[in-house]
């Protein structure tokens, strides 16, 4: 279960760290392996592994940004942090939390193992209450970024695979019975917002009650033990009595929770999302998804985005008069949901489940719930967040693919049912028109759709033959868009223009806007990024696709956008 501390109070490990470049697995293999993360490593050893004499970096940070000598390198490093500790008095057990690290992280804190996390994009934290000291501590983490066949995602993506501690590290003091997590779902029925919370406690005082207070409607209530340290109850209320969460109003209340001595606070909003005629509703009402897509990349950063990166890009976002954003193709930083929530932008969250994922792998299935597992449980409280996207692009002609998704759909559904269910799809061409042939889409709630009419094969307008799905089901256009660098000028005709680009645009929009069955659009995508695999004149290692530059340079496809989607809100 994911460990909530948001609004608690955490002792921040960020700033200044050591890392040491292990390319080789040298030190594995070295007779004092075990002694590394020691605070003191025996002398002669020093010749070539000095804990306190690494490249000196900032956590968070991307290695090859941070150190641009190590722009490509894909492999160990290690980091050290030292630090003093003086744990708080009323505090019986502290964890420490990562927000991500990539790919893999296997963590010493004082010579002691704590174990070790796989995946690059979500937190995992380790109980370390036995192993602190007061006083001096030494933390070693020991972070691999190695591409992997048997991985999620598989040695082959289209984006930078950025390498270190990208997130930030706490350590979170907890009393000894505390809760872990909390869960709101929200309804509407018969004019009342019926609202069920759920708690779930660690800890071994599971006698002790759950309280849960909504200050600013006046409600309050205790929560009944379901078993298992959870605890549930449901809340009424009168719809007049609430502000709806929506994107014309992103309301949110305060939220408290307590239990014996421990108490935690958030923000929440209290809305409804579903599905009904091939419709996507909220609060009853029908949306049309004024989106883009975007990765989680910064120019001289990498993944590891500041408050400031995260405001400018939902300047951006308001610029162009979103409603919606695709959050691709791995968990973003927790700040985007959070501030979505404030801005009144819905989001589409996904997994790297991206390409040729070894779907039959029993470990990449494990690994692959467990990553969905801790996005949903991070944000399963964020207003903001519409649709759990469960894969990107994979092979919908393999029949182990084609087993194992419709699985996946019901595990995310088991998780949280208060969301919709969704993946990128193909757009399968057909003699008498453009549909989806993929058998996943019995299991979705949202289909989406990725189809590049106009860049990578026939016309942008071809996409007017689109035909949906005749169960009537909600389709999304998650990826359209062309190539182009920026200030590049030149005929419409002419590839990698910012004409071509506007030209490919104007005659999507043109053939989307009218589509009964198309319920919204994530255009590719808001800003160039990083990719190896892109290497002609014009791209140089990067995918051109951006609606701006990787600097934040407009081109004439953001305002082409920008005025359909401001026509749309009319």
């Amino acid at each position: 279960m994911h460990l909530f501390d948001y609004t608690r109070e955490t002792v921040s490990l960020d700033g200044e760290w050591e890392a040491i470049p292990d390319q080789y697995e040298v030190f594995e293999e070295h007779p004092i392996a075990n002694s590394f993360a020691l605070p003191q490593a025996p002398e002669d050893d020093l010749l070539n592994f000095d804990v306190d004499d690494g490249y000196s970096i900032q956590v968070p940070s991307c290695l090859g940004e941070a150190v641009p000598e190590f722009r490509h390198y894909e492999g160990w490093v290690w980091y050290t942090r030292r630090f003093t500790w003086s744990g708080p008095r009323d505090a019986d057990r502290t964890f420490l939390r990562f927000g991500a690290v990539n790919y893999e992280a296997t963590v010493w804190l004082n010579g002691e193992r704590l174990g070790s996390h796989e995946g690059g994009y979500t937190p995992f934290a380790f109980e370390v209450t036995d192993y602190l000291e007061e006083g001096d501590n030494v933390l070693v983490v020991r972070a691999d970024n190695e591409r992997r066949e048997d991985g999620v995602p598989d040695e082959q993506t289209d984006w930078f695979n950025f390498g270190g501690i990208q997130r930030s590290v706490e350590l979170v003091p907890v009393p000894e019975t505390f809760i872990r997590n909390y869960k709101v779902e929200t309804t509407l029925a018969d004019g009342q917002v019926d609202v069920r919370v759920s708690a779930w406690t660690d800890g071994p005082d599971a006698g002790d009650s759950v309280s849960v207070r909504l200050p600013e409607l006046d409600r309050e209530a205790e929560l009944s033990s379901v078993g298992d340290g959870r605890y549930s109850t449901e809340l009424s209320l009168q719809t007049d009595a609430v502000t709806l969460w929506s994107p014309t109003s992103p309301r949110l209340y305060r939220i408290v929770l307590e239990c014996g001595a421990d108490a935690i606070e958030d923000r929440i909003g209290l809305r409804d999302v579903r599905v009904r005629d091939g419709e996507v509703l909220l609060n009853g009402e029908r949306l049309w998804l004024r989106g883009v897509s975007l990765h989680e990349e910064a120019a001289g950063k990498g993944r590891a985005l500041d408050a400031t990166d995260v405001e400018t890009r939902f300047q951006w976002l308001n610029e162009l008069d979103c409603n919606f954003a695709r959050l691709a193709h791995y968990p973003h930083t927790r700040e985007m949901a959070r501030t979505a929530d404030e801005e009144g932008i819905l989001l589409w969250e996904e997994v790297p489940a991206y390409w040729d994922v070894d779907f039959g792998d029993d470990d990449v299935q494990e690994l692959y719930r467990q990553q969905l597992r801790e996005l949903v449980q991070r944000d399963w409280n964020r207003p903001s967040v519409l649709l759990w996207s469960i894969a990107n692009e994979t092979d919908h002609e393999d029949a182990t693919r084609n087993r194992v998704l419709p699985e996946i759909a019901e595990f995310v559904r088991k998780l949280d049912d208060s969301r919709l269910v969704t993946a990128a799809c193909f757009a399968d061409e057909i003699d008498d028109g453009v549909v989806v042939q993929d058998s996943l889409v019995d299991s979705l709630d949202v289909i989406g759709i990725n189809e590049y009419y106009g860049w990578y094969h026939g016309d942008a307008a071809d996409i007017a033959a689109f035909r949906g799905h005749p169960d009537g089901i909600p389709v999304i256009v998650s990826e359209v868009g062309a190539g182009a660098k920026w200030g590049h000028h030149g005929p419409e005709d002419q590839r990698w223009t910012e004409e071509f680009q506007a030209a490919v645009y104007r005659d999507q929009i043109d053939a989307i806007e009218d589509n009964e069955q198309i319920s919204g659009m994530t255009p590719w995508v808001l800003f160039d990024f990083r990719s190896p695999s892109r290497q002609n004149p014009y791209q140089r290692g990067y995918n051109r696709k951006g609606l701006l530059d990787q600097r934040g340079r407009k081109k004439k496809a953001f305002y082409l956008l920008e005025e359909f989607y401001r026509d749309e809100n009319e």
